[in-house]
């Protein structure tokens, strides 16, 4: 089986990849290095449907389907692995989980907003934190209000963030509750946003711990009823998957493309090195697994309203993408050499974006004993 595009999602490529490498390569290093997206740059994104690119139009976004949506995220991350994976998690995962919920009110008073360029973090750290009651965000439920408190240490895109979608716990350990709220109109007593965390890869995807004391939202803040967040957090997980895979395919396409240039530059012994074997077997290693983990990520997102197995096939998506993204990138290192270890070249900084890709928001390890379990018939823990 192979993927096709149509025609719009062909052009939605072109215009998103003229974009971004004229608008968004040019700053990358900056972004890198700076650790921010430049606001002026951020300013021109909505213009492109970047921040609603599958909320429907009459929302205010693009109305895409979610394969266009990964295709888009891929274009970006080929420029920047930040501003990629900070456009991932706010479509992906923020604007498809109010898409997808039955709270009128919320759907449509957060999607015009978040399409036109308010920008979303999502935090489900719960999942993995059930052990740990100081890192939880905890809800409890009194007359018609939520309250929430706790705290999460590592949120993408928190620190930019206009919007928060929070997997938070009941006192039930068995019940969770997802909720949406703006942090406009909110007092910092209620919820702050700690500053930047300082990372190797991703630096300008605005990582940050959020805090909760006492918040109160009304009942229409949250997102799903009760009995329906597990079944919409295997959707939601899926689609994080789906959404890091295409970054990381992103990155791997920049390493390929740039282990190509030098290789057709680079003279050693009267020869461009290109035509050294062991150059050559690099770059085709890599372009097999790029083109086979594409194939992969685009044939589920492709299937992604129908699919039987969608939570294991984006595992294997995401695991396929990030590793070749790891691979690729220390190929082109080797390939330029010296200069793989400067930042006169992007070659570094791809080797450390394509990092994240492995570990958020569920690592590669945990993400392959999720398929390993499906594959033995045996229930997720």
């Amino acid at each position: 089986m192979t993927y096709e595009l149509t025609q719009e999602q062909e052009i939605l490529r072109e215009t998103i990849r003229d974009f971004s490498q004229n608008e968004i390569a040019p700053l990358a290093s900056k972004i890198d290095w700076e650790c921010l997206v430049p606001s002026e740059l951020f300013a021109k994104l909505p213009q492109l449907g970047l921040f609603g690119i599958s909320v429907p139009s009459e929302l205010g976004g693009a109305g895409a389907d979610f394969l266009s949506l990964l295709i888009a995220v891929e274009e970006v991350s080929r420029a920047s692995g930040s501003l990629g994976a900070q456009l991932a998690f706010h479509n992906a995962v923020v604007c498809e989980a109010l898409a997808s919920s039955q709270n009128s009110k919320l759907r449509e008073g957060m999607l015009p907003k978040l399409a036109s360029g308010s920008l979303g973090a999502f935090d489900f750290s719960t999942l993995r934190e059930e052990n740990n009651k100081n890192k939880q965000v905890l809800c409890r439920i009194e007359g018609a209000e939520l309250i929430v408190n706790g705290q999460s240490n590592y949120v993408m895109n928190a620190a930019s963030a206009n919007f928060f979608l929070v997997l938070g716990r009941l006192p039930s350990k068995s019940e969770q509750v997802l909720f949406a709220f703006s942090k406009d109109g909110v007092s910092e007593k209620e919820f702050t946003v700690g500053e930047p965390k300082k990372l190797l890869g991703m630096r300008a995807a605005g990582a940050a711990e959020i805090s909760f004391n006492e918040l109160k939202l009304p009942f229409e803040a949250i997102v799903y009823d009760l009995e329906k967040v597990k079944p919409a957090l295997g959707q939601l997980l899926a689609r994080t998957d789906l959404a890091l895979a295409a970054v990381a395919l992103g990155i791997t396409q920049a390493s390929v493309d740039a282990s190509v240039k030098y290789a057709n530059e680079r003279m050693q012994f009267n020869t461009k090195i290109g035509n050294f074997y062991a150059v050559q077997d690099m770059i085709a290693s890599d372009a097999v697994d790029l083109e086979t983990a594409r194939s992969l990520t685009y044939l589920t997102a492709q299937e992604i309203k129908s699919s039987p197995s969608l939570e294991r096939d984006s595992a294997i998506a995401k695991v396929a993408s990030s590793n070749a993204a790891v691979k690729a990138s220390r190929h082109a290192i080797r390939v330029h050499g010296g200069y793989g270890f400067t930042r006169d070249y992007p070659v570094e900084r791809y080797a450390r974006d394509a990092r994240f890709a492995q570990i958020y928001f569920e690592s590669n390890e945990e993400l392959k004993a999720k398929i390993a379990k499906s594959l033995l018939g045996q229930s997720p823990s």
